[in-house]
């Protein structure tokens, strides 16, 4: 276990796009392997638990930090071959769900519980993306060939493009609608699951501007909000918008990760422009350039209670901006 924690505070305004104004004042902080009790500079995955303790998937161990004290959990622990952990979410119960390179693995605050494909019916051991849905099952998208899963707790459902209509194996994105419908990014487009039926929107039936899709997340109104390596995409379950680098203050393309503060601000992360904030009016961007960010390529976000921004870049450790 690490205790203790070192922050480097700077303030900065982020230069406004299209004349309007930024914030007034911006602290950054950023927290490193060199700083503090962060285990790897490499994030991949953040989440907040319900007792607000931020939990941190990175390439050489997971690491959480309450504010004043850091724990590290790492492979040995873990029971597991890899420390490479590339997401992480909380259940409605508050048990930890994380997603590696070598399994899923559940927390219920003493214990770890692995599941991988010798001691269940996990379809792929490479994880790349975990959601809840309304009924606390766990969703679980897959890298390598095994599609997309479900898993309530006793009973593991799978879905592949030969089994189902599921268009591609890659499943890089999952987030659940008002409705309890399952959106899955996929390598070939974005699909919704009602739990019989999938629908594709792909480049060539609709909108989306790009087949890779990274991220989603839906507001109150059920707008879904949706990072593609060809912009950001807004779709209304009708019409479908799309914000790039040439049209919009979007910083750049590929967008990694969304996050929504109080349904309006969507903070979106991309691979190598920082990060844009957009109102549905005006948008911000947060750059190296602009601003303290140390590296333009973001990977994920979480937002806590007090409207805190947790970043997690590359190969820069965590940044919160307040």
């Amino acid at each position: 276990m690490c205790t203790g924690f070192f922050a480097c505070k700077k303030d900065v305004t982020p230069v406004p796009i299209n004349n309007e104004p930024a914030p007034a004042e911006t602290v950054y902080t950023v927290y490193n392997s060199a700083n503090s009790g962060l285990c790897s500079n490499q994030i991949r995955g953040l989440a907040i638990d319900l007792s607000g303790i931020l939990w941190i998937a990175t390439q050489n161990g997971l690491a959480t930090y309450n504010g004043s004290t850091w724990s590290v959990f790492d492979s040995t622990l873990l029971g597991l071959p890899s420390n490479k952990f590339n997401c992480v979410v909380v259940d409605q119960t508050n048990n930890i769900w994380v997603g590696s390179n070598n399994g899923l693995l559940k927390y219920n605050g003493s214990t770890w519980q692995v599941y991988n494909t010798s001691n269940s019916a996990l379809p792929a051991n490479k994880i790349r993306s975990l959601a809840i849905d309304q009924t606390n099952n766990i969703w679980v998208g897959t890298f390598t060939g095994g599609g997309l899963a479900r898993f309530d707790g006793t009973t593991w459902n799978s879905w592949t493009p030969s089994t189902s209509d599921l268009p591609n194996n890659s499943v890089g994105a999952i987030t659940v609608d008002e409705s309890n419908v399952v959106w899955v990014g996929t390598g070939g487009g974005l699909t919704s699951f009602d739990g019989t039926t999938f629908t594709t929107f792909n480049v060539s039936n609709s909108g989306l501007p790009n087949n890779s899709v990274y991220c989603i997340v839906t507001d109150t109104s059920n707008v879904k909000w949706v990072g593609t390596n060809g912009g950001l995409s807004r779709f209304d379950d009708t019409t479908w918008t799309t914000y790039n680098s040439s049209n919009s203050g979007l910083t750049f393309n590929l967008v990694r990760a969304l996050a929504l503060h109080n349904n309006q601000l969507k903070w979106i992360c991309t691979e190598g422009g920082g990060l844009s904030v957009y109102d549905n009016t005006s948008w911000n961007a947060i750059t190296t350039a602009s601003s303290n960010l140390p590296e333009g390529d973001v990977k994920c976000i979480a937002v806590d209670a007090s409207g805190k921004k947790w970043i997690g870049t590359k190969n820069s450790g965590v940044v919160v901006i307040n």
